[in-house]
């Protein structure tokens, strides 16, 4: 470890905690260690580096600023080494080409299949529909021959009633208009039974004279 001094003032204590310092690899190697100790860059206090290292002349203020340019260059190297691989990888943007057009036939399939799922929607509830329809029209058309039937059983018997009473009031009235016909006929065959004695007797009486 090597320091140079900033000034001619040795005995300030602002002027000594800012010495420039220049890392060797043994320091820096026992910085490392010490940070991951502390759990890595991100978890890893000046302070705490500073108490593990344990080096003379070592100030905070040192570890301070070597710890910020560690982080900043681990995470650096880390971005350009994913945006290196990922150009390996594709570096042509074929692979992003193939998602975005697998994706488009995903979609477009997923919309024909929403397509299908609603006209086969549609057709069954066409079709329930119709077998409402069919039903109701059934009920319908045997409720009318359930009537039709009870009608003309009531016309089949209203229609008997009334011919027999017509037949019978025909028959007696033409029993009560052949009555007398028939007596006048009975008539008449009486006054030729007169009329037959009285040329009987008179033939009997003519001899004697």
């Amino acid at each position: 470890m090597v320091l140079n001094s900033g000034g001619n003032n040795s005995d300030n204590h602002n002027l000594a905690s800012r010495q420039r310092l220049r890392w060797t690899n043994e320091l820096h190697d026992r910085f490392v260690l010490a940070v991951t100790q502390l759990g890595g860059p991100e978890r890893a206090t000046p302070k705490g580096v500073l108490r593990i290292m344990g080096v003379a002349g070592l100030t905070i203020y040192h570890v301070k600023s070597h710890l910020q340019k560690y982080r900043l260059a681990k995470c650096v190297p880390d971005s350009s080494a994913d945006d290196a691989k990922s150009e390996k990888k594709d570096p042509d943007g074929v692979s992003s080409g193939l998602e975005s057009s697998s994706g488009t036939q995903i979609t477009e399939a997923l919309k024909l299949q929403m397509e299908v799922q609603k006209r086969l929607h549609e057709q069954s509830e066409v079709q329930r529909q119709l077998q409402r329809r069919i039903e109701a029209q059934g009920k319908y058309l045997k409720t009318i021959i359930k009537e039709q039937q009870q009608l003309s059983g009531e016309l089949a018997e209203t229609p008997g009633g009334d011919i027999s009473a017509c037949s019978y009031v025909d028959n007696s009235s033409g029993s009560a208009k052949t009555g007398p016909h028939r007596s006048v006929n009975g008539d008449h065959g009486g006054t030729g039974k007169l009329l037959k004695s009285l040329s009987h007797d008179n033939s009997l009486r003519e001899p004697e004279a």
